[in-house]
C-alpha cells in the first residue's frame, strides 16, 4: 500500500491512486511543513512559528497536537508502521522515497545538471522534461509560515534553473525553435522578467525560427524590463545577441547530438565527484534559541543566485556551534550540492588554522582528486569555481579572523556560508549575538541532559545550578556529568560544589575556552588579571585604571579590547563588568602571576645570599 504526496501545486494525498481527503487550513499547512522536512524531527515550536507566526496563541500547542492526531490516522494504515510519530520535542514524517513530487523533481533536476555537465545532452532534456512535468500549472497555496515560503521560493527558482537547462539542451540538440518551446519560454520571462538568461534563450529559439520581428521585440521587452525593475541596460550576452539578429545573420548552427555519457569529441573525460556531506550528528540535546534558529535557517533558506553569508558569535560556552549546526541540518535539503563543516581551531588556544590550510581543506572536500593548492589566492580562486552556480553550504566553525573565511564564496551561486567566532570577524548583515541560555532555557537544557525526575525533585537546586553556570550550554553540560556518575549525586550537591569558587571553573569546562580568548588580548592582558585581582562589579575606565594603576587611556583600550573578547560586557554608558566565570578565571591567572612572582623574588634573594657569604 502506498501513498503518494503533491505539494507543487493544490496540495493532495493518494493512497494507492485514491485521493484522500485532506482537512483544510493548518493541519494541510501543517502536513507541508512536515513534507518539507520528511525524515528530520521539526521542534513544536518551529511548527507553531510557522502556523501561527512569531507569537503563536497560547493554545498553539495543543492545537497542533489535533491537527497532528488527524494526520496521524489519515496518513496511518492497518499492519503498516506508523508515519508520523512525535520525536525529539517535535514531529518526523517518514516519507519514502519516491513518494513526495518535491523530492523526485529535486532529484530529476540534479540527474538533469549531471547529465548536462558530462555531456550527456538528450539525456539532460529528458530529466528536464520529467521534472518539470510535475509542476501543477495551479500554482501551490499561499504558505502559512516563513521557513516554508522560502523553501517554496527556492523550488520555484530551481525550475525557472530546469527550464533554462531544459530550453538550452532543445536548442543544442537541433530545435527549430518549435512552438512549444517558445511558448514554454514566454511564460518563463513572464514569471521572471529579470533572468536575462531566460531572455537570450527566447530570443535564440525565435531567431531558430526565423522570425527576426518577434526577436528584436522580445530584447526590447527586455530592456524594458530591466531598466524598469533594476535600472541596468541588458548585459553583453543579451546586447550580442541583439546585434546578431540585427544583421541578419543567420540562427545558430545545430550543435552535434551527443551519446549520453560520453564527453564531446577530443574533450577529456570528466571526472564524477562525490558530493560531500559533512554535517556532524548532534551529540548534545539543543533547546531553546527560537528567534536566533528562525533567523539563521531562514537566511539559509533564501539562499538564491547570490550566495549568503552569516555570522554567528558570542562568548566561550554560549553554544554557538550548536546553533549553526542545527540551522545547517534543518536546512540541508536547500544544498544538494554538498555540506561541509571545518573547525578552525578558534575554541582551544594555539590551534588556529592558517588560511591557505583552510582554503586547502575546502579545496579537498570539494575535489578529493585535485592536488592541494600552494598559495592562499590560488586555493580561493579555486574554491570559488568550483562553487560557482552550485548551492553549497559551508559551515566554517570557531573562526579567529577574517583571513580564514573571506574570498571563498564566487560571484554567484546559491552558496552559503555560516562562520561562528568569539569576535564578529564579518561585517556583514546577517550577524547574530548569542547570550547566555535564560534561566527558563537552561533548565529545560538541564532537563533534555539529566531527565526530568532530578530537576523536578529539588527544584531551587537546580536553579542554582543554571545560576552558577551563568545559562552557559557548555558549563550546564559539563556540569551536569557529575549527575551521571551515580546516585550518590544530587542536584543539590552538585549546586553546594558549584557555590564554591575554588571548584566551580572546573567544574564548568570552560577554563580551556577561556584560555584560548586570553591568549587573543595582546596588552589588555595586564588589565584583565589585575581587574580579576581585585574582584570589582561593574567598573568605568576611570575605576579600572585606579584598579590597576595604568593610565586612564591604556585602561579604557583595554576594556574595549576585553568586550571585543566576550570577556566583558557593557552594563550602561561608560560602564563594564566581568561575569562570575570569568572573573573566577582572571582571578586565578592573577594569583599564578603572583606565585610566579614571590618565587622569583626568593630564588633572587637566596641568590644575593650566597654571594654575599
Amino acid at each position: 500500500m502506498g501513498l503518494a504526496y503533491e505539494i507543487l501545486g493544490p496540495v493532495r494525498a493518494y493512497r494507492d491512486g485514491r485521493t484522500l481527503r485532506l482537512p483544510a487550513g493548518r493541519p494541510t499547512a501543517a502536513l507541508v511543513t512536515l513534507l518539507l522536512h520528511a525524515g528530520s524531527a521539526v521542534p513544536v515550536e518551529r511548527l507553531c512559528q510557522e502556523l501561527w507566526g512569531a507569537r503563536p496563541p497560547a493554545s498553539a500547542v495543543a492545537n497542533l497536537r489535533s491537527h497532528v492526531s488527524q494526520l496521524r490516522h489519515l496518513l496511518t494504515s492497518p499492519g503498516e508502521p506508523v508515519r508520523l510519530r512525535a520525536e525529539c520535542g517535535g514531529y518526523l514524517l517518514r516519507v519514502e522515497p519516491g513518494e513526495l513530487d518535491a523530492a523526485e523533481f529535486e532529484r530529476l533536476a540534479d540527474e538533469a545538471r549531471a547529465a548536462r555537465a558530462h555531456g550527456a545532452t538528450d539525456l539532460a532534456a529528458a530529466r528536464c522534461e520529467q521534472a518539470l512535468a510535475l509542476w501543477s500549472p495551479t500554482e501551490p497555496p499561499p504558505a502559512y509560515g516563513p521557513v516554508t515560503a522560502a523553501t517554496f521560493d527556492r523550488l520555484r527558482e530551481r525550475r525557472a534553473e530546469v527550464r533554462e537547462t531544459y530550453a538550452q539542451a532543445r536548442l543544442e540538440l537541433g530545435d527549430p525553435g518549435s512552438p512549444a518551446l517558445t511558448a514554454l519560454l514566454r511564460r518563463h520571462v513572464a514569471e521572471h522578467p529579470l533572468r536575462e538568461s531566460g531572455w537570450c534563450l527566447l530570443m535564440r529559439a525565435q531567431h531558430r525560427a526565423g522570425d527576426r520581428s518577434a526577436a528584436l521585440q522580445t530584447y526590447r521587452a527586455a530592456c524594458r524590463a530591466l531598466a524598469g525593475e533594476l535600472g541596468v541596460p541588458p548585459g553583453p550576452e543579451l546586447t550580442e545577441l541583439y546585434r546578431t539578429v540585427r544583421r541578419g545573420d543567420g540562427p545558430p548552427v545545430r550543435s552535434t547530438l551527443r551519446v549520453p555519457g560520453r564527453s564531446p569529441r577530443g574533450a577529456p573525460p570528466l571526472r564524477l565527484t562525490p558530493v560531500p556531506h559533512e554535517l556532524p550528528c548532534a551529540a548534545a540535546p539543543f533547546v531553546g534559541r527560537r528567534a536566533e534558529l528562525a533567523r539563521l535557517t531562514i537566511g539559509l533558506a533564501r539562499a538564491g543566485r547570490r550566495p549568503t553569508t552569516l555570522s554567528v558569535y558570542g562568548m566561550a560556552g554560549a553554544g554557538k556551534s550548536a546553533l549553526a549546526l542545527r540551522a545547517a541540518a534543518e536546512t540541508v535539503d536547500t544544498f544538494p550540492d554538498g555540506q561541509l563543516h571545518l573547525d578552525l581551531g578558534g575554541s582551544v588556544a594555539g590551534a588556529r588554522l592558517p588560511p591557505l590550510q583552510v582554503a586547502n581543506r575546502v579545496l579537498r572536500s570539494l575535489d578529493p582528486g585535485a592536488g592541494p593548492a600552494t598559495s592562499l589566492a590560488e586555493a580561493r580562486a579555486r574554491v570559488r569555481s568550483l562553487l560557482f552556480d552550485r548551492r553549497v553550504l559551508l559551515v566554517l566553525d570557531n573562526a579567529t579572523d577574517p583571513a580564514q573565511v573571506e574570498e571563498l564564496l564566487p560571484v554567484r551561486g546559491g552558496c552559503a556560508l555560516v562562520v561562528t567566532s568569539r569576535t564578529p570577524v564579518l561585517d556583514v548583515a546577517g550577524r547574530i549575538r548569542l547570550e547566555p541560555l535564560p534561566q527558563e532555557d537552561g533548565l529545560a537544557l538541564l532537563r533534555a541532559t539529566v531527565g526530568d525526575r532530578q530537576v523536578d525533585e529539588e527544584p531551587e537546586a537546580a536553579v542554582a545550578v543554571v545560576t552558577f553556570c551563568e545559562g552557559l550550554p557548555l558549563a550546564l553540560r559539563t556540569a551536569a556529568r557529575r549527575l551521571a556518575e551515580g546516585s550518590h549525586w544530587s542536584m543539590a550537591r552538585l549546586a553546594r560544589l558549584l557555590r564554591d569558587e575554588r571548584f566551580r571553573l572546573a567544574e564548568t569546562g570552560l577554563r580551556p575556552r577561556l584560555t584560548a580568548s586570553y591568549h587573543r588580548l595582546g596588552s589588555a592582558a595586564t588589565v584583565f588579571r589585575l581587574l580579576g585581582r581585585t574582584c570589582p562589579g561593574p567598573v568605568t575606565a576611570d575605576q579600572a585604571a585606579a584598579l590597576t594603576g595604568v593610565p586612564r587611556e591604556e585602561a579604557a583600550r583595554a576594556l574595549d579590547r576585553l568586550v571585543a573578547a566576550q570577556l566583558a560586557e557593557p552594563v550602561g554608558r561608560g560602564r563594564f563588568r566581568l561575569g562570575e566565570l570569568v572573573r573566577l578565571y582572571a582571578a586565578e591567572l592573577a594569583a599564578t602571576e603572583a606565585t610566579a612572582e614571590a618565587a622569583t623574588e626568593a630564588a633572587t634573594g637566596a641568590g644575593a645570599g650566597a654571594t654575599a657569604s
